[in-house]
């Protein structure tokens, strides 16, 4: 089966005319495909990522050995995302990962020394009974590495997850200390708190993550896959198996498709562009999107996040030029976020 869907996917990617500033190879892992598949799929994107500025893939640990890593970068991929999730050995069974502290640390110098300079990990922190030393020691020993991009995520006790029946265990006020204490520390070690979950070194924020917060378009190809074109956001059915059996029949991968207004665009440009550390610049949110940042939004609300020092004013000398989260603020940004659509 990822013989076949693998001969999809790049027949999909050959007819692409589109020039793309990024290229995101994720989804999952797709470097368990192996050496065979994984290159037919790279050499079919051979002219995209040959254009683009930024090339990622998302591997884990245990699928990123060193002739893994050299295929990806001889073919053109500049920037490897590495599934690391801790660096504790009891958390990461707990978490039900099936790699090992020293599989990720063995990822991470493999990686570097394939050649790569943009190297970026993932954290998961907020397990029930985590205590907050625990994983101040992570987040010291993960700078301490060789990368230069560090998303860090509280658990996710999402419905339907092998998580959902932890979710009552769950420290709230915890959570929150873990978070501030990262806030804190990362900035110290030289990476820029740049959106609410992500840290990098000056120049190694993610441009193709930039592209979702920004709104802009994109493309996307695969089960699952979301495809934001012309206002139009469509995703693709979930199943790979169905994915394959649509493309047999000629039958379009499509299960929902919906058109934004450009009020309902705007307001959610907003509510992304926010979640950014640089916030909403007032001229170039109008620039993008037609609208007048406050006749868009309910200046009362605004206003209560303002005097609550969620949310502060950007300013150029005495005029106001945009909103961004205070320290504190970024602690509520679902909220904000959710308030501004």
């Amino acid at each position: 089966m990822a013989a076949e869907y693998i001969a999809i996917v790049t027949k999909q990617v050959r007819k692409l005319n589109t020039k793309f500033s990024t290229v995101y190879i994720g989804g999952g892992t797709p470097t368990v495909l192996g050496v065979r598949l994984l290159g037919k799929l790279l050499n079919a994107l051979g002219d995209h990522l040959g254009c683009s500025c930024e090339n990622t893939i998302e591997v884990n640990p245990e699928s990123a050995d060193k002739e893994v890593v050299g295929l990806l970068y001889s073919k053109g991929i500049n920037r490897i995302s590495i599934g690391m999730q801790s660096l504790r050995e009891d958390k990461l069974k707990r978490l039900r990962r099936i790699h090992t502290v020293d599989d990720a640390l063995q990822a991470v110098n493999d990686a570097k020394r394939g050649g790569f300079k943009n190297i970026g990990i993932d954290l998961i922190y907020g397990m029930p009974d985590e205590q907050l030393h625990e994983w101040k020691k992570e987040l010291k020993e993960a700078a301490s590495l060789p990368v230069t991009h560090i998303s860090c995520y509280s658990l996710a006790c999402e419905r339907h997850t092998a998580f959902y029946r932890l979710r009552r265990t769950i420290d709230d006020e915890l959570c929150a200390k873990m978070y501030r204490q990262t806030m804190q520390f990362l900035p110290r070690q030289g990476f820029i708190h740049y959106e609410v979950s992500n840290y990098a070194k000056s120049g190694f924020e993610s441009r193709h993550n930039s592209l979702y917060w920004e709104n802009s378009a994109y493309v996307g190809l695969g089960p699952s896959a979301v495809s934001y074109t012309d206002c139009v956001r469509t995703k693709n059915v979930v199943d790979v198996k169905e994915y394959i059996r649509r493309i047999r029949n000629n039958q379009s991968v499509v299960i929902h498709a919906e058109r934004l207004s450009s009020r309902k665009r705007a307001k959610e440009t907003a509510a992304l562009n926010i979640r950014r550390g640089q916030g909403i610049d007032f001229e170039q949110f109008r620039q993008d999107t037609g609208y007048d940042f406050w006749q868009l939004e309910d200046i009362s609300v605004i206003r209560s996040f303002l005097t609550q020092k969620i949310l502060r004013y950007k300013r150029k000398g005495k005029e106001k030029t945009g909103l961004a989260f205070t320290s504190r603020g970024f602690l509520y940004a679902d909220s904000v976020s959710s308030a501004l659509l």
